[in-house]
């Protein structure tokens, strides 16, 4: 029983650390840990979802960015869970993952697999550089959270 609650304890002591932190990014320019900076000096798109209870982050998502032929290419660099799990992508462990940039009224980005959509409400790109959008995440493994995005580095 005791070992249960020592368990317990620490899983939610990691959970809200790992909240504060990225919470942190909300109200400070300078970005969680893990996250890539908004001053680097290649542009990015970082989003991060919350629960349903609290607004404590539950995933994040970090993107590099290029214009090819002036459509918009969004190459995944890193994903961040609510348990402090990072995967990078890029990497020899992981391949490069590249969204499709989908134009409309919201503009959206979908994963390559077809299970995630991030639909960028305030995104106007370059002119939406340092500050904070909305935006929402459509998948069946996170269900319908809301959440912000910002670009960096444009």
């Amino acid at each position: 029983m005791k070992r249960t609650l020592a368990v317990s304890g620490a899983a939610a002591l990691a959970a809200f650390g790992f909240a504060a932190l990225l919470l942190r990014g909300l109200d400070h320019p300078q970005p969680a840990p893990g996250v890539v900076a908004t001053t680097s000096a290649m542009p990015t798109l970082y989003c991060e979802f919350y629960n349903f209870v609290g607004r404590a982050p539950k995933v994040g998502f970090t993107f590099s960015t290029s214009r090819a032929n002036e459509a918009p290419a969004f190459a995944q660099v890193n994903q961040i869970e609510a348990d402090g799990t990072r995967t990078a992508f890029g990497a020899d462990s992981e391949p490069s993952r590249n969204w499709t940039f989908e134009a409309g009224d919201p503009p959206n980005l979908v994963s390559p697999d077809d299970a995630i959509r991030i639909l960028l409400y305030g995104y106007e790109g370059t002119t939406s550089a340092g500050t904070w959008f909305e935006a929402g995440l459509r998948s069946i493994q996170y269900l319908n959270l809301d959440g912000k995005c910002r670009c960096g580095g444009v």
